[in-house]
């Protein structure tokens, strides 16, 4: 936009007004310019002029409508000043009034000068018209700033508008984020304090089962030479002898403690497994029925398989105890009875379960209808010799004996129960890829038997076991079978007489101090290859024979009519090969 500038237009078309006013101006420093017609002063006459001196003589016959248009077309903030010299007679008096009617209504900013003027008057006159119409273009400048401002305004309104939407869009964004940061820390610290809740349980159940595999095999130890010197005892009084009855009574109790003991051994998760693929949903059609026979009146099984290959590799025989525990136990909830459910499903683990790893799991669960576990016991529900059931009752190792084997097949067993309600047990193991794999243990092989006194005679046998009253019971019913026996408390002391002479069979015990049995049955085989080995052991584990040959294995207790007969198969086998 062009600035102010002191610029007037003359039109004075008569006399020497036009010479005479351009004159006097431009002695004040006003810059002037002359039009000689109408149509020039039309044509001079824009936004950006200072002012306009006319005479009124020299619009007389001029036709104004073009001046009005030009006039009309100024921007609002401009008010073009006009000068107007007049004459003061009468009759001009009334031609002025007869003009001042006939000029555009635009054209309001009219200053008139009588003539004749002083030249004081005159420019007077012009520059309180030039000074008016800097104002204009100061306002010009001062609305075009405004209008500047309010622009600049709007767009800060509206930056500013975007601004708070912007704002709150972050501020629902970081907080939805916030959210979900302090969900998935949450998560996480249950997750952990889940996971940590899990491993100290596994902690405390790998402590309590070394514990337990222990006192198992101190135990059979125990029973051992219970049942060998009860052997021995009824072998020496005969069928007829009066105390013979009471004999039969400790070897009855015997029994219950080896099954006790068994059971301590499957929580320990020392027993070993005879591994194989299982048909789950086959499995559990198969004992449907030995489950009703343990049930009293008004007890009922429903049963809700999946109906699908369902495949695991287990033990068969160790899942069916495990199963039939926990149908024994949904069947003392319920005094008053109810229903006991059977379920088989798949299932699919992620990576956030604390005691599994992700995967295929079948699912077999037993859920009955009873009182219900409190939270209190639910903590301690597997824990060995643990028990809600009153005196006589129940051992406590049921549930333990449940966990064990589960955590042994590679799965866990998991409970939820509700007061009054009831309570479901479930078992996971994981899914066999596979149907017609076979992974099998090796089984001990059948049982020998001994031909006659001659072939027992004909046998030497070397029994190295570190506990007394084992040993001598072990000694004193092979030489009541007619063997010939040499014994030793160490491995060392008996390999020391392999070295001195070659024994027929080699009867070891597993667990002794500083050489274990296994050590010593490969020590043995170095100095004699492929002698024949009995290892007998208050475990059930047999994966430390592995690397030995021609070996089998007997788990406290036994008979000792077992243990000959042992001695002889292998004895027979060695003179066959």
């Amino acid at each position: 936009m062009k600035p102010f500038s002191r610029h007037v237009v003359i039109f004075a078309r008569f006399g020497r007004d036009a010479p005479t006013a351009e004159s006097l101006l431009r002695k004040r420093r006003i810059e002037t310019s002359t039009a000689a017609t109408f149509e020039e002063l039309v044509a001079a006459i824009d936004p950006y002029v200072g002012a306009v001196l006319l005479t009124d003589e020299s619009l007389s016959g001029a036709d104004l409508s073009a001046l009005a248009e030009k006039l009309d077309a100024q921007p609002s903030w401009s008010d073009i000043p006009f000068v107007v010299l007049t004459q003061r007679s009468r009759l001009e008096a009334i031609h002025q009034r007869h003009l001042v009617g006939l000029l555009p209504a635009r054209m309001t900013n009219l200053v008139y000068v009588e003539r004749p003027a002083s030249a004081l008057t005159l420019t007077s006159a012009v520059e309180a018209a030039l000074s008016g119409r800097e104002r204009q273009f100061r306002i010009r400048d001062e609305l075009r700033a405004a209008a500047q401002m309010n622009e600049r305004l709007s767009v800060a309104e509206a930056t500013l508008a975007r601004s708070h939407q912007d704002l709150e869009r972050l501020v629902a964004e970081r907080t939805a984020e916030l959210r979900k940061a302090n969900a998935r820390l949450w998560d996480e610290m249950e997750e952990r304090k889940r996971a940590e809740e899990a491993l100290a349980h596994a902690q405390k159940m790998e402590a309590v089962g070394r514990l337990t595999g222990g006192i198992a095999h101190d135990f059979n130890n125990l029973l051992m030479a219970l049942v060998a010197n009860l052997e021995l005892a009824r072998r020496r009084l005969g069928e007829e002898h009066p105390v013979l009855p009471f004999l039969n009574n400790a070897f009855r109790a015997t029994e219950r403690g080896s099954k006790l003991s068994g059971q301590l051994l499957a929580f320990s998760r020392i027993q070993k497994l005879v591994l194989e693929p299982v048909d789950v949903d086959a499995l559990m059609h198969d004992l449907i029925d030995l489950a009703r026979h343990s049930l009293g009146i008004g007890h009922s099984i429903e049963t809700k398989f999946q109906g699908t290959d369902l495949c695991v590799v287990a033990d068969p025989n160790q899942i069916e105890l495990a199963i039939l525990n926990l149908v024994n136990n949904a069947r003392d909830a319920m005094e008053e009875g109810g229903v006991i459910t059977l379920s088989t499903q798949k299932r699919v683990l992620d990576e956030t379960d604390a005691e599994l790893p992700a995967g295929q799991y079948v699912e077999i669960a037993v859920s009955d209808t009873g009182t219900g576990i409190d939270r209190e016991s639910l903590k301690r529900i597997f824990d060995p010799f643990y028990t809600t059931k009153p005196v006589g009752k129940g051992t406590g190792l049921g549930l333990a004996q449940v966990w064990g084997i589960a955590h042994q097949c590679g799965g866990a067993v998991r409970v939820s129960s509700q007061i009054g309600k009831g309570t479901c047990f479930s078992i996971w193991l994981p899914v066999s890829e596979s149907t017609r794999e076979i992974v099998e243990e090796a089984r001990p092989a059948p049982n020998g038997h001994i031909d006659d006194d001659r072939a027992a005679a004909a046998t030497s046998v070397l029994v190295i076991d570190d506990d007394d009253n084992v040993r001598e019971s072990l000694v004193a019913g092979l030489l009541l079978d007619e063997f010939s026996v040499r014994e030793a408390r160490s491995g060392a002391d008996g390999l020391a007489m392999i070295t001195d002479d070659f024994p027929s069979v080699l009867v070891v015990d597993f667990a002794m101090p500083f050489m274990n049995g296994a050590d010593v049955a490969r020590a043995a085989q170095k100095i004699r290859p492929g002698l024949p080995i009995v290892m007998v052991t208050g475990y059930s584990d047999t994966a430390a024979l592995d690397g030995v040959a021609n070996a089998q294995i007997l788990r406290k207790p036994f008979e000792l009519a077992e243990l000959g007969r042992q001695i002889s198969s292998l004895h027979q086998s060695a003179l066959r090969s």
